[in-house]
């Protein structure tokens, strides 16, 4: 059994032209050979491109072949090639330079091309988005062979060209947030009609600098956020600390493009980081800010772990100070705060008037940090219960899935990769607009920027 498919052009004056494009043969029974194999169906869709490209090409070549204001025709000066880059394959096209014609007073160039003036960025605006939505979750080397591997694209994409677009795209629209916050342009609301910012909770994780083996410490701080709404959804935004002139005014104008009011209250949920504070502090919102009850359970749950290994240890208060370790915890939990900080700072106290047994110095430790960490913080503290039973946000865990998914699943875990500060601020732009479903295919790619130069590039060791 043989296919043979072709492809026939039917011209503007009617006229058809028949161009063979494959020839499939199947042996008769063969139940192996069922349909096109993927290496077939790559080859075709790529013969069909080649075909209708070339085909256009022409087409617009033949429109612009006379002067339009005497008709008179143009001669050709030279004749080039193009590359043009598509999903489904690089199309090599003949690109003539056409002289203009003598009737024309113009002072710009004696020659120009059609098709060079039509394609000015030689890729395709499909291309362009694929290459970066898949940059977005996974590393450069590892989107480019899979894109290779289901498209034909072998020879129009590498993993070079595939950081470059990212890092054009990510500028892109690290410049849409910046002429945002200086007033040049208005940016169109993403909140919906009714919907409101019940909870706001903001984080920060920590990459590897690639310049790490010649300056030991060196590493670059990223700052994630989520806000969430009372609808159930929610929208992430992220940036490097380093690379933002002001992280208040990247919260302000956040918060602006989700449609809050100035005078609207927005809750903050946080643990307490330094980090928090270079991004909320000097902000014009109406921030209120509470501490995440994870941490605190998980410094209860130290104490508590501490404790079990002795069960007749007694507080000042003569109960066993297991139950005054529980009994401070609810406290806290029920919002009387300043109760539980007071039977810490006595369980505390007892430990400091006497040497501390070494057995004890655990148990020491962990009540030592647990009442300095409320008592600190304690202004924060509020009634987690009644936040609780009303379904509202007390725990930082959105903004830990936050971190997860803008930074950690795509940058640090099972990855042994180093950043530039500059190349990691510019992939959370473009992995942030991926995952708030904010990333669009344009209707012409962007001009890619050559190229920004640094001693060291975002380097990756081992792709998972």
């Amino acid at each position: 059994m043989r296919m043979i498919i072709e492809a026939r052009i039917a011209g503007p004056t009617g006229s058809n032209a028949t161009i063979p494009l494959a020839e499939i043969e199947r042996t008769d029974g063969d139940v192996r050979q069922l349909g096109l194999n993927l290496s077939e169906g790559r080859d075709l869709i790529r013969d069909v491109q080649r075909v209708l490209v070339i085909a256009q090409a022409r087409t617009l070549v033949e429109a612009t072949t006379h002067c339009r204001h005497c008709r008179a025709t143009l001669s050709i000066k030279a004749m080039r090639t193009i590359q043009y880059r598509t999903v489904f394959g690089k199309v090599t096209i003949d690109s003539p330079q056409l002289r203009r014609c003598t009737c024309t007073k113009s002072t710009s160039a004696a020659s120009f091309s059609p098709l060079a003036q039509a394609m000015p960025f030689r890729v395709s605006p499909e291309l362009e988005y694929l290459q970066v939505k898949w940059a977005a979750h996974l590393p450069f080397a590892v989107a480019t062979e899979l894109l290779k591997e289901i498209l034909p694209v072998d020879q129009a994409i590498s993993t070079a060209g595939l950081k470059n677009r990212v890092r054009t795209v990510g500028q892109e629209l690290d410049d849409q947030v910046e002429s945002a916050i200086r007033g040049e342009r208005e940016y169109p609301s993403n909140l919906k009609n009714n919907t409101k910012i019940t909870a706001l909770a903001v984080d920060s994780a920590w990459l590897r600098h690639c310049a790490q083996p010649s300056f030991m410490g060196r590493h670059v701080n990223i700052i994630a956020g989520r806000a969430v709404r009372d609808d159930g959804t929610s929208r992430l935004y992220g940036y490097v600390n380093k690379e933002v002139g002001s992280a208040t005014t990247r919260l302000d104008h956040f918060l602006s493009d989700e449609g809050v009011p100035r005078d609207q209250k927005i809750t903050v949920v946080s643990d307490g980081a330094g980090e928090f504070e270079k991004a909320v502090d000097g902000s014009v919102r109406l921030l209120t800010r509470i501490l995440d009850w994870f941490h605190i359970a998980m410094k209860f749950r130290a104490i508590e772990q501490s404790v079990q290994k002795f069960p007749d240890l007694l507080a000042p208060s003569g109960r066993p100070i297991g139950d005054e370790i529980t009994s401070a915890k609810w406290l806290t939990w029920h919002g009387k705060c300043d109760e539980a900080v007071e039977r810490l700072e006595n369980l505390h106290e007892m430990f400091d008037l006497r040497p501390v047994d070494p057995a004890h110095r655990p148990l020491w430790w962990n009540l030592r940090g647990t009442y300095f960490y409320l008592n600190s913080n304690r202004e924060f503290l509020v009634n987690y219960g009644w936040r609780y039973r009303r379904g509202m946000p007390i725990s930082s865990s959105i903004a830990e899935s936050a971190v997860n998914q803008v930074v950690s699943l795509r940058c640090a875990k099972k990855r042994q990769m180093r950043w530039t500060d500059k190349g990691a601020h510019l992939l959370v732009q473009v992995r942030v607009a991926v995952l708030n479903g904010e990333l669009t295919m344009r209707e012409k790619p962007i001009p890619r920027r050559f190229p920004i130069k640094e001693k060291c590039v975002d380097q990756l060791e081992h792709a998972a």
